[in-house]
């Protein structure tokens, strides 16, 4: 893209708000935030440019309020040379054919236009920026490419909305891939593992986010939204060893996000595989739609048909307790934990100590409950300890003693 220096786009967009820092109340676009918004440098960029304009005499510096701000932040205006220098940077930009509204704030460019005026190495970059859905490291794109891109005081590139909504359409679906394909490559350097399944997916590229959802597929799930729940279902020709675990990936994803026509569906695909996993799912869906009973039978069933796992049965209790059984939920869990210590496996005793403190207090027990949960607490992992301290929390409080309460909600937050 054929363009202007920076100081040359400072000067030409502040060639559009003469007099303004003459205001008692000026438009943030002649500040150092509005002036590195527009130009699409940083504002530490802006400053050092806007010092060298100071020094030619080409611009003046003064104080007003900006609008929507109390404060009175440094504002800039051309001087009669700077007007006069703006003058002829626009007759050499008109002469040379080059569209200085282009080269300004990238939100009030039109897409269209300003994806014209790109060369192709350009527009590859460019194209990675727009598949970005908040602010991202610039070197994403290439140091060479940085002057496309507005970036912020964090040093991070923004792309307007404008732009990311149109320019994707712009690009013909093999240049679109490929743009996936680059930003997904990125994000596997920075650890951002469900950016990069979402942008994998967008790439084709359907064999490597089979392995992360097998490697990473948990700690994803945290992190789902409608996007890559959307991105997952372009998953296809998936290899037979991952399509279990793919599935019921894409099933607890579209259940996140409230989709329950696509879990259905799924769960019918997941049958075919994995019976016991399917009855899982189809229990949490009929859950999620407020069929308790519905739910408890399909656990049940995948009880019967799975080896004995602590997980399959704490669900139950649960469930049982959300249907209001709550001594059938405790004597399940204790019956659990007898069996524990007798076979000496202790497995994962502090999540059922959990669930049994959770029975008792859904029970009414809340004095019981805190001797329960004060048991487990300090066996529980450090990344797990957040819902202890919730529930310890609630359970003082439903004791009386309101100061622990306190100390558990602080200690949860």
């Amino acid at each position: 893209m054929t363009g202007l220096t920076v100081a040359e786009r400072i000067i030409v967009h502040l060639g559009r708000f003469v007099g303004h820092c003459d205001e008692y109340s000026a438009p943030v676009d002649v500040s150092q935030n509005g002036i590195s918004q527009a130009v699409r440098i940083s504002r530490a960029h802006a400053a050092i440019e806007l010092k060298k304009l100071k020094e030619n005499d080409l611009v003046t510096e003064g104080l007003a309020h900006i609008k929507g701000s109390r404060q009175r932040r440094k504002v800039y205006n051309l001087t009669p040379s700077g007007m006069s220098r703006a003058e002829q940077i626009r007759n050499f930009a008109e002469s040379e054919g080059i569209d200085v509204s282009t080269l300004l704030d990238l939100g009030r460019c039109d897409p269209v236009a300003f994806w014209g005026t790109l060369e192709e190495d350009e527009r590859s970059a460019f194209g990675i920026a727009c598949l970005f859905r908040g602010p991202f490291d610039p070197a994403a794109v290439g140091d060479e490419f940085i002057r496309l891109l507005p970036i912020d005081d964090n040093g991070k590139a923004v792309v307007p909305q404008n732009m990311r909504d149109a320019v994707p359409a712009l690009m013909d679906a093999s240049s679109l891939r490929e743009c996936h394909s680059r930003a997904a490559d990125h994000c596997l350097r920075i650890k951002d593992y469900a950016a990069r399944l979402h942008h994998l997916a967008h790439a084709g590229r359907f064999r490597e986010a089979a392995m992360l959802i097998d490697s990473r597929g948990d700690s994803i799930l945290e992190n789902i939204d409608g996007h890559l729940n959307d991105a997952l279902a372009l998953l296809s020709d998936i290899p037979e060893r991952y399509r279990p675990k793919v599935w019921t990936f894409q099933a607890r994803a579209a259940l996140a996000v409230k989709d329950h026509g696509r879990c259905h569906e799924l769960i019918g695909m997941i049958s075919s595989v994995d019976p016991c996993s399917a009855l899982i799912m189809e229990g949490d869906l009929l859950a999620a739609e407020g069929d308790l009973d519905g739910a408890l039978t399909c656990i049940q069933e995948a009880c019967e048909m799975a080896p004995p796992s602590v997980v399959l049965r704490c669900r139950m209790s649960d469930l049982l307790c959300e249907l209001g059984h709550h001594e059938e939920s405790l004597r399940l869990l204790e019956g659990m934990l007898r069996a524990s210590a007798e076979d000496g496996s202790c497995e994962r005793t502090d999540r059922i100590l959990f669930h049994i403190g959770k029975s008792l207090l859904r029970g009414g027990r809340p004095d019981d409950a805190v001797k329960a949960l004060s048991k487990g607490v300090n066996m529980a992992p450090d990344g797990e300890r957040r819902g202890w301290h919730l529930l310890m929390g609630e359970a003082y409080q439903a004791a009386g003693l309101q100061d622990r309460a306190t100390e558990h909600f602080r200690m949860a937050r």
